[in-house]
């Protein structure tokens, strides 16, 4: 439910940085912790598939 309600709040945003946002958000609440923040990697990940993905877009979108 909660989930949905995520996906709800960001469909109006590009599908880009939709992608980015929900999987964070997922990465987020499966490491969940007060103490030390693990997932800084696992969102550098995330962004840097997204903005490839963008770059070979845009790379084809020019292209034609």
């Amino acid at each position: 439910m909660h989930k949905d309600r995520l996906n709800n709040l960001f469909e109006s945003f590009d599908p880009a940085i939709r992608n980015i946002v929900l999987g964070v958000l997922d990465i987020e609440q499966e490491h969940i912790s007060m103490e030390k923040p693990r997932v800084k990697d696992h969102i550098n990940d995330i962004i840097s598939v997204a903005a490839k993905k963008e770059v070979e877009k845009l790379a084809e979108e020019e292209c034609s």
